[in-house]
């Protein structure tokens, strides 16, 4: 085994399916998927530019789509943060991304 270094100080799964079946509604304006929506709140949380896919370097957290994760709730996404993988969230449509984000991925100077 090759251990590979990450920037990331955190990890959020978020099922892939559920995301696209409620396509939308998250962010300012309602109109985009949670995956999305939390990158952007992630880059303008640490003031950087919203990845579209998880690399190396880059934001502190990344936001890992995952296959179907076989819950399925209505008008909601399953969420996985790494932090804590016991403690699996649904989280509505329209919810506050802030306060997911400090639930699920804190920011780095508070640890």
């Amino acid at each position: 085994m090759k251990p590979i270094k990450a920037d990331w100080t955190d990890v959020v799964l978020v099922c892939r399916k559920c995301a696209k079946k409620l396509d939308g509604g998250f962010g300012p304006d309602s109109d985009e998927t949670l995956p999305k929506a939390l990158r952007a709140a992630i880059a303008e949380r640490e003031g950087g530019k919203p990845m579209k896919k998880p690399r190396r370097k880059g934001a502190g957290v990344a936001v890992i789509e995952v296959p179907c994760l076989d819950i399925c709730p209505k008008n909601a996404v399953i969420v996985i943060p790494a932090r804590r993988p016991g403690r699996w969230l649904s989280v509505a449509r329209g919810t506050d991304l802030d306060a997911l984000l400090d639930d699920i991925a804190p920011r780095r100077d508070e640890d």
